[in-house]
């Protein structure tokens, strides 16, 4: 029998051509997979290069053209601008005394009235009252005036003490009071014999015999009274230096150590309230001994206390005379033509239809006074200072006021960088949103010192003054531009085109296409500059080429800060207000520039 491993010759045939054909189909599957594989990297980098070209073509679409432009002549302005809303500038109130009851008003908020119109009515009672009151105010004033008539200054101001004059504020004919205001002081006394002189130095001890020199030359020993802290104070003679001298401090040996003014060492000041000063009976650095007449008066008769009481008599007076032109006129009447621009809390809830029959007032009717109100005894308006409706210390009440519809106002926010180039008296240009497009003329009237800040901002306040038309309202919001400066025939170039360090600024004149370099570097003075604009005063010439491109990151780079104006402002309601980049600027008008007309 045959060995049973053994396989016959076909059978190896078989499996011979079965392992070829394994091998074979794996050889197909590795052919297909490399092929697969080669597709899908084919792709990536086909993707990848398509991707770079886009992203190439993106960035040469992104960078900024090179631009030229020619230096040419034209007219440049810079501005501020802002916003507020209108208000009345010229208002007159008119107050009564707090004392009457007022009945009815005949008018509203709005109203136009011509002066002599009836505002108000009051009662008769409280109107009697209040005229009963005033007139024994006055009598009682006029007790005291007479009291006080007696109270006179001394005609003469004399020394209380010994010491000597250095210092003589007054002259002969000088009043009293206004030196007083001035000076502090009518005259000045030494009264221990010594003038001091502080010079900082550390070289002198206590005690050291110093020589001083006046402006004048002239030497006087001196001895340190103390030295601490860098500082030592020198005393010398009184009798002779001048006060208030500049002079110089020297050791011994003849070496300077410093030098100081002259102030008087124990001091005494000579002073009065009162009087005209007929006669000055000293002279500077004259000894003087208790009792000694310095001053000589005249004019003492009233006193101090006299002239308040005399002022509040006045006042009393004004009072009377409101009260009887209200009970001769039948009520308040208006003091001015104009409108009503604000009535008080009482006025407020008043129907204002009643008419003056139909109050407890005995007068019915009003009868219109055409006298001047310039006369102080016919006027019951006063200034508008008040708030309506709101007690004065006068005891008086303002019971209305009066827009005369003359000018109105608009105060906007100026930001601290621009503050300084406003000034009164500069023209602004008015727009109104609610009347339309039309522009009106204003002028810089105020400008407040007083600074607002928020959120890091600093901002200052302008008033706008312009005269006031029909269609104006108090309240209207109004857009306010401010021109700054302007100059005509300036060599302008592009902003874009300049370029500032901290110590320089520089245009380039010339440009490389092939290898895109800029080059001719020429170094520029600027004047005024806007958001497109700036003014060379020095460096190119009119007809010069300029070289620049417009990226953002130039313009960044570019803080308009070359000499010129830099005028970012900002408006009322703290936000940048209309210009460039929608921020409130001194942008300005660049103006004509040739070949763009």
């Amino acid at each position: 029998m045959g060995n049973k491993n053994d396989i016959p010759a076909n059978d190896e045939n078989l499996v011979e051509m079965h392992r070829k054909a394994r091998k074979k189909k794996r050889n197909k599957l590795i052919i297909t997979l490399v092929i697969v594989i080669a597709v899908v990297l084919i792709a990536v980098i086909a993707a990848i290069i398509v991707l770079r070209n886009k992203v190439a073509d993106s960035v040469s679409s992104s960078e900024d053209e090179v631009q030229s432009a020619e230096v040419t002549t034209g007219s440049i302005s810079t501005t501020v601008s802002g916003s507020g809303t209108l208000s009345d500038e010229d208002v007159e109130s008119i107050d009564v005394p707090s004392s009457l009851e007022i009945v009815d008003f005949y008018v509203e908020e709005g109203d136009a009235v011509s002066e002599g119109d009836l505002i108000a009515t009051v009662t008769n009672a409280s109107l009697l009252t209040a005229m009963s009151d005033a007139q024994e105010t006055l009598d009682t004033l006029d007790e005291e005036l007479e009291d006080a008539a007696g109270d006179e200054v001394s005609s003469t101001i004399s020394a209380s003490v010994s010491g000597r004059v250095k210092y003589i504020a007054v002259s002969s004919g000088d009043d009293v009071a206004t030196v007083m205001y001035d000076s502090g002081a009518l005259m000045l006394l030494s009264l221990d014999g010594y003038m001091a002189v502080d010079v900082e130095t550390d070289s002198l001890t206590v005690n050291d015999s110093v020589t001083v020199t006046d402006s004048d030359g002239t030497e006087y020993s001196g001895t340190v009274e103390s030295a601490s802290d860098g500082t030592a104070t020198v005393l010398i003679t009184d009798n002779g230096p001048e006060y208030g001298d500049t002079v110089t401090v020297s050791t011994s040996g003849g070496a300077e150590v410093g030098s100081g003014e002259l102030y008087i060492h124990s001091q005494m000041a000579i002073t009065g309230y009162a009087g005209t000063v007929s006669a000055i009976n000293v002279s500077e650095n004259a000894s003087v001994s208790s009792g000694t007449t310095l001053i000589t008066l005249t004019d003492t008769e009233t006193s101090a206390n006299y002239d308040t009481i005399l002022k509040e008599r006045e006042d009393a007076e004004d009072e009377l005379n409101t009260l009887i032109r209200i009970y001769k006129e039948g009520g308040i009447c208006a003091t001015a033509s104009g409108t009503i621009s604000s009535l008080s809390e009482t006025a407020s809830g008043s129907s204002g239809t009643s008419s003056a029959s139909d109050t407890s007032a005995s007068q019915t009717t009003a009868t219109t006074d055409t006298s001047s109100t310039t006369d102080s005894s016919a006027s019951t308006g006063s200034s508008a200072d008040s708030s309506s409706g709101s007690a004065s210390s006068s005891g008086s009440t303002t019971v209305a006021e009066i827009s005369l519809d003359e000018n109105m106002i608009i105060e906007i926010s100026v930001d601290e960088s621009d503050i300084l180039s406003v000034s009164e008296g500069q023209e602004a240009a008015v727009t109104i949103d609610s009347i339309g497009e039309d522009s009106y003329s204003g002028t810089v009237t105020a400008i407040s010192t007083s600074a607002t800040s928020s959120s890091g901002v600093t901002t200052y306040s302008a008033e706008v003054t312009i005269e006031k038309t029909e269609e104006m309202l108090s309240g209207m919001s109004a857009s306010v531009t401010i021109n700054i400066e302007g100059v005509d025939d300036a060599l302008l170039i592009p902003v874009d085109a300049l370029h500032q360090t901290s110590s320089t600024a520089y245009v380039y004149t010339e440009y490389d296409e092939s290898t895109g370099e800029f080059s001719g570097m020429v170094e520029v003075t600027t004047g005024l500059s806007n958001s497109s604009y700036v003014e060379i005063t020095d460096g190119l010439s009119e007809g010069d080429t300029v070289y620049y491109t417009e990226s953002s990151e130039e313009s960044s780079d570019f803080s308009m800060d070359m000499g010129g104006r830099s005028m970012d402002s900002m408006d009322s309601q703290g936000g940048m207000s209309g210009g460039d980049m929608g921020g409130g600027n001194a942008s300005g008008d660049r103006g004509g520039m040739p070949g763009e007309n």
